[in-house]
């Protein structure tokens, strides 16, 4: 059967959107829940007409297909066996509506990124997840997904304006459109009348519908989201929201548009710490009704995995982190004085932090709660399971919920954790389990028992916000009642009569659906000497920032698939692994930022680099590192030669050669026509300076400008000459290196070789350390300054190295040349792209404070992020550099700038390949505004 559905699918798709390799299988039989189930094939479509034909071949096939945007789901809802259709890398487009009241979206945006385009209006989407960054739109819709300030009155459900669904049968409408709307009743009028039909005996029958309007009044995805039935008459309307909280089981979501919120002007956030988890409960009916916009619980377990444990907080100390709105300062001044007596007064408080002042502040707090759940799960013991429930009750019933949850742990031997949105009832308990024998997962299933019976008991829900997913399949009846539930596996039935629809999610006749199957999480840190790696949980919180992201695999999922090469111990995998999760890494160090972990999944690929190298490269890079000035000259001359050739022919004889060598060696890097023409080095010899210059080897080869100015080092010396700062820039800088090309390389030696000869370099130019030395490269900035030390430098460079002060460009520029000015004659609009160095050193405001100084309007696009240069690995894999800027180019390729600035020759020229505007150095913008 898989061979014919191949078939069929390649007739209809590209190869690159068909995966079909065993790695790829298994990296997405996974996601952010704990269930293991292999798809048949991974297919990604590009637009409605697509999935209309991948509807049909599934239908043809009887093959189940299941719909996944950013794969961070906990309840299992997008796993499945079948056909995988990943949304991901392409259904982005968007359109703010009536001066940003209303935005429409395409499934495959981040909540994050909609807010970003929203922020110039001042407006906002309801549904605020804490995983905003990774959680994507589709997903929201399908799981009616909530957060920390929607409460039940601002989830998807109830700020609906309309949606563009396509039906099993592939049918699609706009529920906006009248002409859908009657096209809708008359070509689906099997379900329309079944929808009409239900509608109508929940009316007719009191007491089911006094059901439903109470369950409503908290959090409550469990099932499908059956007041609908209530709240609509019309079967578009009711449809339409029905699929709201239908995790894909009733239809495609193909683009909705949501009516947006206000953002106040001003907010302001405290924490309250109190002394147990009981009495911060029996205190969020009292928060919540002073007008608090976020109640957020943080129980000790969850502040003990922040680090708050070293606080000497007593055992059992709990968290209630506050948030309250105000149109202005003054009044949220009265608001704060106000609130204060009484919120000092709550039962059981033992401390309470003053109100924040400022926006840095208050996100400060916010970035705590929003990496709770990771950073619990996180501390687990390595290889255990993560499960994570969303449970919620009646706000004024929470302190029993949480009592409750906590005699559980007790009962079944878990360390849980509780946390989540107290202000409406809906807590997170999280445990974890190894679940790797049937004691462990009957335990597991005693607690689940246990939980279901505690919430139900409370009149509470069993899933708040996650989606029902397999997670909480088994139990829906006993929340709802058969005759409801009823109706619901009636409802599945008219809009999927064939249930090829997401299998086995929402309804599922197997009472242990939760149970099995059950992922791995298969220890290989050790093996890559980082045991760190071994703490990633699958949440997908690093993925909006990986260039590879659309083109192969993203960080959460080249560790997936180390795991899984770990477990399955085979050499085809590691030979799939090769060109998606190694080859196409860029090793920017880019996913350690929004990972609450920290893991950088670079130092994987950099020891995997090390590992494969063979014998011969391995002498080949560190005959370079030693040779390194003589290496420097030939590519500097060959370079000379071939850009000179190219002005008198054209750049394409290069394009087409280089491409050719590429699919011959696959290292061999492609033609720009962007190199520029090596000029001459200029040194500069200075007997008492004020600071050594050490231009990178990259500025060295690279550094003249395509757009007819003199070359980089040229320009920096000017640049201090007319500051008055003296520097020296050494010839011998020839042939010295940060050592990057190699520790990225998979070249220890050579890297030990270059980074210990240029410690001793710079530690006698100056005078042991007393003369401070800058870099012009922010990447070698952070290479000479995060990875130099005692790993590879010998005993008696590493002291040496101890006594250098190294600075970036980015600060000599703000720190040193600027105050020297006299004046600024500032550009009009300039656009800026700092670098994955430059983030990770936080030299971000460093570099707008720059900018802000020498333009009228700066552009920092909202999309920026890296350009996967990774050095030369841009070159070699340009399908890298295209797609981590692809949303980038989208967002500013047709603007007019006064000129693009940047931090590294080679992003620069990447930069310029793909989104095509003539990026420079920053030094360049200083020296052209700064009057001295």
């Amino acid at each position: 059967m898989k061979e014919r559905l191949i078939q069929d699918l390649s007739k209809v798709f590209e190869k690159n959107q068909i995966l079909t390799s065993d790695l790829y299988r298994e990296i997405y039989s996974r996601d952010g829940s704990y269930f293991n189930i292999k798809p048949e094939v991974i297919v990604r479509p590009e637009n409605a007409a697509e999935v209309q034909q991948l509807l049909a071949i599934a239908r043809s096939h009887q093959v189940g297909i299941t719909f996944r945007t950013g794969g961070t789901s906990l309840s299992g809802q997008t796993v499945n066996d079948g056909i995988i259709c990943e949304l991901r890398t392409a259904w982005k487009r968007n359109e703010v509506r009536e001066n940003g009241k209303k935005i429409w979206f395409e499934p495959g945006l981040t909540a994050a990124q909609v807010n970003k385009l929203l922020r110039t209006y001042q407006t906002k989407i309801g549904p605020d997840p804490a995983s905003a960054v990774a959680a994507m739109m589709g997903g929201i819709l399908s799981n009616n997904s909530s957060g920390m300030q929607t409460g039940t009155r601002y989830n998807a459900y109830h700020t609906l304006n309309s949606i563009e669904f396509m039906l099993a049968n592939g049918h699609w409408y706009n529920s906006g459109s009248v002409e859908d709307r009657t096209r809708f009743e008359e070509t689906e009028r099997e379900l329309c009348q079944g929808l009409t039909e239900i509608r109508r005996e929940i009316l007719n029958k009191e007491i089911l519908r006094n059901r439903i309007v109470e369950k409503y009044k908290i959090k409550n995805v469990t099932g499908y989201s059956v007041n609908a039935f209530v709240d609509f008459e019309h079967p578009m309307d009711i449809f339409a929201h029905l699929l709201i909280g239908a995790e894909g089981t009733l239809g495609f979501i193909i683009s909705a548009e949501l009516n947006t919120l206000p953002l106040l002007p001003v907010y302001s956030s405290a924490m309250l710490y109190f002394e147990n988890a009981t009495l911060a409960a029996a205190a969020a009916p009292l928060i919540g009704d002073s007008g608090a916009v976020a109640v957020e619980m943080m129980d000790y377990a969850s502040l003990a995995s922040l680090g708050f444990g070293k606080m000497d907080f007593p055992s059992g100390t709990t968290a209630l982190l506050i948030d309250y709105g105000a149109s202005g300062s003054e009044e949220m001044r009265v608001k704060i004085a106000e609130l204060n007596p009484a919120l000092r007064r709550l039962k059981g408080m033992v401390q309470m932090k003053d109100f924040t002042h400022t926006v840095a502040e208050r996100e400060r707090l916010w970035e705590i709660r929003d990496g709770i759940f990771p950073c619990v799960a996180g501390a687990r013991i390595p290889g255990d399971a993560v499960i994570l429930e969303d449970v919620a009750a009646p706000v004024d019933r929470l302190y029993l919920l949480v009592d409750g949850l906590q005699q559980l742990f007790r009962k079944y031997g878990y360390e849980g954790a509780v946390f989540g949105h107290a202000r409406d009832g809906n807590l997170h308990p999280l445990i974890t389990s190894g679940m790797r024998d049937r004691k462990e997962v009957g335990n597991f299933a005693y607690f689940m028992e246990g939980m279901v019976e505690l919430v139900l008991s409370l009149n509470g829900s069993l899933k708040g916000e996650h989606g029902t997913g397999r997670a909480v399949a088994p139990f829906v009846e006993r929340e709802w009642g058969s005759e409801i539930y009823g109706m619901m596996q009636r409802l599945k039935k008219l809009a999927d009569p064939q249930g090829i629809l997401n299998k086995g999610v929402i309804i599922n006749s197997d009472p242990e659906a939760h149970l099995h199957p059950l992922k791995e999480m298969t220890l290989f840190g050790a093996d890559f000497d980082y045991e760190k790696a071994d703490t990633c949980i699958e949440c997908g919180y690093c993925e909006h920032v990986c260039p590879s992201r659309n083109v192969t695999l993203t960080p959460r999922q080249r560790l997936q698939a180390r795991r899984i090469i770990m477990r399955e111990g085979e050499k085809e995998l590691e030979k799939q692994y090769d060109y998606i999760g190694e080859k196409t890494c860029a090793v920017d160090g880019m996913c350690q930022l929004p990972c609450p972990m920290g893991i950088n999944t670079g130092i994987v690929t950099d020891v995997l680099r090390v590992k494969k190298a063979g014998k011969e490269e391995t002498k080949i890079m560190l005959y370079a590192a030693e040779h390194f000035e003589a290496t420097e000259k030939e590519i500097r001359g060959a370079l000379k030669l071939a850009v000179g050739t190219e002005k008198v022919l054209s750049p394409y004889p290069f394009i087409w050669a280089t491409d050719f060598l590429h699919k011959l060696i696959q290292q061999f890097p492609h033609w720009s026509e962007h190199f520029p023409m090596p000029r001459k080095l200029s040194f500069w010899e200075e007997a008492e300076p004020d600071f050594i210059y050490f231009p990178s080897c990259v500025t060295r080869i690279f550094g003249a400008s395509t757009l007819k100015k003199e070359d980089l080092m040229s320009v920096i010396l000017r640049l201090a000459d007319k500051a008055g700062i003296k520097v020296r820039l050494p010839e011998k800088v020839q042939g010295l290196c940060c050592s990057q090309i190699w520790g990225h390389k998979g070249n220890p030696e050579g890297q030990k070789w270059m980074a210990n000869r240029t410690i001793e370099s710079f530690y006698k130019w100056t005078d042991q350390g007393r003369i401070p030395v800058f870099c012009d490269t922010t990447s070698c900035t952070h290479t000479l300054l995060y990875e130099t030390g005692e790993k590879i430098l010998t005993p008696g460079n590493f002291e040496k190295y101890q006594k250098l002060k190294i600075l970036d460009i980015t600060e000599w520029l703000k720190d040193y040349i600027l105050p020297k000015a006299e004046r600024i004659r500032p550009k009009n609009r300039i656009l800026l792209h700092p670098t994955c160095a430059c983030r990770i050193m936080e030299l971000v405001p460093a570099m707008l404070e720059i900018a802000h100084q020498c333009a009228k309007d700066v552009v920092l696009p909202e999309n920026w992020g890296c350009c996967g240069a990774s050095g030369d690995r841009g070159f070699i894999f340009p399908e890298l550099s295209e797609s981590a800027t692809r949303e980038e180019s989208h967002e500013i390729t047709s603007q007019k700038f006064d000129g693009c600035y940047s931090l590294a020759r080679t992003c620069e020229i990447v930069m310029q390949d793909h989104i095509k505007q003539p990026y420079e150095s920053i030094a360049y913008l200083v020296d052209e505004t700064a009057i001295f």
